[in-house]
C-alpha cells in the first residue's frame, strides 16, 4: 500500500521485469479492499510466471492504442476565423473591402469573434443592430447589416454555416438619396473648423471638397500620382469605382497642401496620408463640426452643384467627378480627356471657395472663367 500526505491510499503489485522492478496500480482503498488487492496481485503474478506475460508493458501497449485510436477533438470554427476568410474574399472583389473589413473590425468581432460561426443565429444579429440603434446610429446601421449580409453569403457558399442569419432581414431605417449641398456659412464654418483642428484628416477633406473625388480616393492618394509639375493627380484604374484612370487638374490651394504634406510625410512613405482611413480617430473626430447637418459624402455634391451654378456644362462637371460614361457616343467615340476644361472649372471653384471663407463673395452667379 502507497501513501500520500493528503490521505490517499493505494494498492500496488511489485514485480521485476528486464531486471528492474516494475509496478502496477491496482487501485485505491477503501473501493478496493486488501482482499481484493491480493485477488489481483495473483492473477498477475500468474500472468508473469505462468503465461510469460508482462501485465505492465501491456496496460501501456492497451493505453497508447486508445490514445490513438480516440477521436481528434473538433476544431471549431469561430467569427473571428471567418473574419479572417472573409477580408482574403473581398480583399480582391471589393474596392470598399477596407470599409468593411473596418465595420467588421469594430462592430462585430467584439460581439462574436469567439462564438462558432454556425451558433450564430439570427437573433444574435438582431441584437448587434439594435444596439447600435440604441447608441443612435441611423442608416449606418444598414451599412453594418449589409456587411453581416455578404460575409453569411460568402459562409454559405463554403459551406461553413447551415443557414444565413441575416437573409431577407428587414433594414430598419428607410433610405432617401441625399440632396444636401452646404451654404456659404457651412463652407466658411468648415474651413475655420478645420484649420483649428490641422492633420492629416483635416487635409484630407479640404481635399475632397478641393476636388470632389470620393473619400477613399483621397484618403489612398499615393506620391507617385501626383505631378506637381503638371499639377495633375493621376488616379489609376486600379482605385477608381468605374475602373478608368482619372486625371484630376490641382489648383492652387491643393497644391499647398499638398507641399506642406510632402513636408510633413517622411520622404520614403508612398501614401500622401499614411495609415489613414475613414475608421482612424483623428478622421472621425471631424464629424462633430457638421453636428449631423451634412456628410462628408455631401462635398462631393456641393462642388458639382457650385460648377453647374458657375456655367459649367454637365459633361464637364461629370468629367471633373470621373462619373461613369453613359452614351455610345461618350464611351467609344470621344477621346478627349477634358482635362483643360476640368482644369478651368476646378480653379474657378477654388477661387470661389477662397472667396467664400474669406467672406468677399458676392452675386456670382453670372461669372464665365475664360481660358488663360
Amino acid at each position: 500500500m502507497r501513501g500520500t500526505a493528503s490521505g490517499i491510499k493505494t494498492w500496488a503489485f511489485v514485480y521485476r521485469a528486464s531486471g528492474k522492478p516494475t509496478w502496477i496500480t491496482l487501485g485505491a482503498y477503501p473501493a478496493v479492499t486488501l482482499a481484493d488487492a491480493r485477488t489481483l496481485a495473483l492473477s498477475a503474478r500468474h500472468s508473469i510466471d505462468v503465461e510469460k506475460r508482462d501485465p505492465a508493458e501491456e496496460l501501456r501497449v492497451a493505453r497508447q492504442a486508445a490514445k490513438a485510436e480516440a477521436p481528434a477533438a473538433p476544431v471549431v470554427f469561430t467569427f473571428g476565423d471567418m473574419a479572417k476568410v472573409y477580408e482574403a474574399f473581398a480583399k480582391g472583389k471589393k474596392k470598399t473591402w477596407q470599409d468593411d473589413i473596418g465595420k467588421v473590425k469594430r462592430y462585430l468581432i467584439p460581439a462574436w469573434g469567439t462564438l462558432p460561426l454556425r451558433d450564430i443565429t439570427r437573433r444574435h444579429v438582431h441584437e448587434v443592430l439594435d444596439g447600435l440603434v440604441a447608441k443612435g446610429m441611423t442608416v449606418g446601421v444598414n451599412r453594418v447589416q449589409a456587411v453581416i449580409s455578404r460575409l453569411f453569403t460568402v459562409a454559405l457558399d463554403r459551406s461553413l454555416v447551415d443557414v444565413h442569419p441575416a437573409a431577407r432581414m428587414i433594414k430598419r431605417f428607410k433610405e432617401q438619396p441625399s440632396d444636401r449641398v452646404l451654404t456659404d456659412e457651412e463652407l466658411k464654418a468648415l474651413w475655420i473648423g478645420l484649420d483649428a483642428r490641422p492633420g492629416r484628416a483635416a487635409d484630407a477633406l479640404r481635399l475632397r471638397l478641393l476636388l470632389g473625388q470620393r473619400g477613399a480616393e483621397i484618403n489612398g492618394m499615393r506620391w507617385s500620382e501626383v505631378d506637381f509639375k503638371a499639377k495633375t493627380w493621376d488616379l489609376p484604374g486600379a482605385r477608381t469605382k468605374n475602373r478608368r484612370p482619372h486625371s484630376v487638374p490641382l489648383p492652387a490651394t491643393a497644391i499647398q497642401i499638398l507641399e506642406r504634406r510632402r513636408v510633413d510625410v517622411p520622404k520614403n512613405e508612398p501614401r500622401v496620408f499614411p495609415g489613414f482611413n475613414a475608421w482612424v480617430p483623428d478622421y472621425r473626430a471631424l464629424s462633430e463640426m457638421a453636428a449631423g447637418a451634412y456628410e462628408w459624402k455631401d462635398l462631393r455634391r456641393t462642388l458639382s452643384t457650385r460648377l453647374a451654378a458657375l456655367g459649367f456644362a454637365e459633361e464637364v462637371v461629370g468629367r471633373a467627378l470621373n462619373h461613369a460614361k453613359h452614351t455610345v457616343t461618350a464611351r467609344h467615340y470621344i477621346k478627349h480627356d477634358y482635362l483643360r476644361e476640368t482644369r478651368l472649372a476646378l480653379e474657378a471653384w477654388d477661387a470661389q471657395l477662397e472667396r467664400i471663407i474669406s467672406g468677399k463673395e458676392g452675386d456670382l452667379s453670372n461669372l464665365v472663367p475664360f481660358r488663360s
